[in-house]
């Protein structure tokens, strides 16, 4: 029965995390058009956040990431998980406004687009390397773990394969298939994606992901792409240290 009851557990929780990594593509991989907008600030991107906070406050591996603050918000990344959900309600209670996509296309527009006061930015390299540059040696590698997987951007070379977007595209990818391996009983294949994933978190996402949420949330007025980019950061801390037991019991 705890076998049973693990084996729910586990395909639960790798369907959600794949649902989550989907979310933050859409969130960051563009200026969301107004179906977008009505799929990030659903019912069930709401129960996702909600289980990403959960794997942070819960004993075990994720606990070690719930401590840790974000930038100076004061707020360490448990307490953002907790409140992501909220945020996704107090979208969803806007979506009948039409203002509201448009104001979240401006928003993502005023930050990640156009470099200005309030611009991030949205790709590793600047936040690793010495020169606020794009396709630096990070880029490459960035690129192989896209190759090894069969994913390739459509703008290769002409658009940094270190984007978040472009990141959290290719764990949705990727955890969809480690989500099929596991249900098919394909451990060993789970096993292997699962461990590339976590690898890729721990050299590409987890370098920077916080101090991108951080400029985030400190730039952001209207809060939802601050809230969503410090949810991802927590996310990101909680998968990686959930995936090292998963991979160990799996194996």
């Amino acid at each position: 029965m705890a076998d049973r009851e693990w084996e729910e557990a586990t395909g639960l929780a790798l369907a959600r995390r794949t649902y989550l990594y989907g979310v933050f593509h859409l969130v960051f991989g563009g200026a969301p058009a107004a179906e977008a907008v009505a799929g990030i600030f659903s019912d069930q991107t709401r129960e996702a956040l909600e289980f990403a906070a959960g794997l942070l406050v819960a004993d075990g591996p994720a606990a070690a990431a719930a401590d840790a603050e974000l930038g100076d918000t004061g707020r360490t990344l448990a307490q953002w998980a907790a409140e992501a959900p909220d945020c996704a309600v107090a979208g969803a209670a806007r979506l009948a406004d039409p203002a509201f996509c448009e104001e979240l296309q401006s928003d993502y527009t005023r930050l990640l687009q156009v470099p200005g006061e309030s611009y991030v930015h949205p790709w590793e390299s600047p936040y690793i390397g010495k020169e606020t540059m794009i396709f630096q040696e990070s880029t490459l590698d960035v690129r192989s773990f896209y190759h090894d997987a069969g994913f390739k951007l459509a703008a290769e070379k002409h658009f940094p394969d270190d984007h978040i977007g472009a990141m959290m595209d290719y764990l949705a990818q990727q955890a969809m298939a480690s989500y099929d391996a596991f249900a098919d009983g394909d451990d060993a294949a789970a096993v292997r994606l699962l461990t590339v994933q976590r690898e890729f978190l721990q050299k590409h996402v987890l370098t920077w992901v916080d101090a991108f949420a951080a400029k985030m949330v400190a730039n952001d007025p209207r809060g939802y792409y601050g809230s969503f980019a410090a949810a991802m950061a927590a996310f990101a801390h909680a998968d990686e240290a959930w995936l090292g037991p998963v991979i160990e019991e799996l194996g």
